[in-house]
């Protein structure tokens, strides 16, 4: 169902692509893929919204994620893109692989994604293997550069399952993302369950062969909520993870407002190295970001990304409808090293975004990057009529205004042309020299609405912001 490509919501046609002597930032590059679009090939992937976003390679091979739905099973999948955008026939020949935890009655979903500095590709997500339906666990796979499993990681296998069990095992641990550190050590972070307290963040940290690492709050593992006061449910979710310049952990997601029944706030907490929360962040480890726009105050982060000096920026989605009715729009913060807001940045750390290309559709921020020059590019979805979705960029100044110099008034939607009508969302982006690199899932051709995985690149150089280049 294409209604089901983005499961966080219950323009005109594409520009034409620009050709080297007419480019304004933002085009699709024709040099890659067709057209500056790369498929992967398949019609039976999974639509919902993942942190795979696209891993650029040294060499310009593009990697990117997701999951495949087989039957009534799923597994995790990768792709490899040569730097043309044509699928890599070094990469288990034919450019993709499929790696299965649970065998042919469980489901595996892979989120997110991360290259080592030796080549090796990390990828990370939940399975049921060896509990069943409803009873998950976080997955993590590495893959050689071939392709292949590595049989170096999880006991010679390429793959480890990691239990929180905090509820006694009868509950979800489901991993969002995966982040190497600069000593090769693995960061994955997601939602646990606990017993008593809801669902509280989850973090594990791995050796170069998949074990526990025992310095990491002795366990290789850590959990925490944010129960901010008023909170009922308890509920926080982690979306994506990343490691800062000074090596700590930096985990975004939502946590529970506690001031309505759906109520929740952007939420970000920092690590410490040996798996403490830092009190260097906010007093605590923990900080939490209201805009408290619309009724429901339904916030939640789903891109971070870590500047120059250590702040923290965040995009995700923000309700802004008075009534009851839904709108989201896309809500951006940024808060300073300490976990203060960057009064600096838009109003009080904040500042919104609305695309609307349906009256009140939802717009969503579902990954965010910072550019050389400190302008922020954030990669979502916007819905165009009532189950289709366009890709979407937005690109802010450094103070968090719209940059006027991309798109209409620095924001911009992008239709594939798959299918009429067309649906397709940007998870995730990569920023690289002049190029935009953006990952996601798009509707193909094909009875029952079929899915496949791409990756996308588009020009990026302000220098010609006036939309000419050469």
């Amino acid at each position: 169902m294409k209604s089901a490509l983005l499961c966080y919501a219950c323009s005109a046609a594409l520009l034409a692509a620009a050709t080297p002597t007419l480019a304004a930032d933002g085009d699709l590059d024709p040099t890659f893929g067709t057209g500056g679009l790369a498929l992967a090939g398949l019609t039976d992937a999974y639509g919902g919204a993942t942190a795979c976003r696209p891993v650029l390679q040294p060499d310009g091979k593009v990697l990117t994620c997701g999951t495949r739905q087989i039957g009534s099973t799923a597994d995790f999948f990768v792709a490899r893109f040569d730097a043309d955008g044509q699928l890599d026939p070094s990469f288990s020949f034919d450019g993709k692989v499929t790696i299965d935890f649970s065998g042919d009655s469980g489901t595996d979903r892979a989120t997110g994604l991360a290259l080592q500095s030796d080549g090796k590709i990390v990828v990370a997500g939940t399975t049921n293997a060896d509990r069943g339906p409803d009873h998950d666990n976080f997955a993590v796979a590495r893959l050689n550069a071939d392709g292949t499993l590595d049989t170096t990681f999880g006991a010679g296998t390429g793959k480890k399952v990691v239990a929180f069990d905090l509820d006694g095992g009868t509950g979800d641990d489901n991993c969002a993302d995966v982040a190497i550190q600069g000593d090769g050590r693995i960061v994955v972070a997601g939602t646990v369950m606990t017993a008593a307290n809801g669902a509280d963040i989850g973090v594990a940290r791995l050796l170069s062969d998949g074990s526990p690492d025992a310095s990491f709050n002795l366990t290789g593992k850590v959990s925490f909520g944010f129960d901010l006061p008023g909170s009922s449910s308890k509920d926080d979710a982690a979306t994506r993870v990343a490691i800062d310049h000074a090596g700590r952990i930096v985990i975004a997601g939502a946590a529970d407002a506690g001031d309505s029944t759906v109520g929740s706030d952007f939420a970000v907490a920092r690590v410490r190295a040996n798996g403490t929360l830092d009190p260097d962040f906010d007093a605590d480890g923990r900080a939490t970001v209201a805009f408290d726009l619309g009724l429901s105050k339904a916030e939640a982060a789903y891109g971070v990304a870590i500047d120059a000096d250590d702040s923290i920026v965040l995009s995700g989605n923000v309700e802004v409808s008075p009534s009851a009715t839904v709108n989201q729009d896309i809500g951006i913060a940024k808060l300073l090293p300490d976990g203060s807001p960057d009064t600096m940045f838009g109003v009080g750390g904040r500042t919104v975004v609305t695309f609307d290309q349906t009256p009140s559709g939802a717009d969503f921020g579902l990954d965010v990057n910072i550019r050389d020059d400190g302008r922020l590019v954030i990669a979502g979805a916007a819905v165009y009529t009532a189950s289709d979705l366009h890709g979407t960029l937005v690109r802010l100044l450094p103070d968090g205004a719209l940059d006027g110099s991309f798109g209409a008034l620095g924001r911009r939607s992008y239709d594939f042309g798959q299918t009429t009508p067309s649906s397709q969302a940007f998870l995730g982006l990569t920023l690289h020299g002049d190029a935009i690199y953006t990952g996601g899932i798009i509707v193909v051709p094909g009875s029952g609405n079929p899915v496949d995985v791409f990756v996308a690149r588009m020009f990026d150089d302000t220098i010609f912001a006036n939309g000419f280049d050469g």
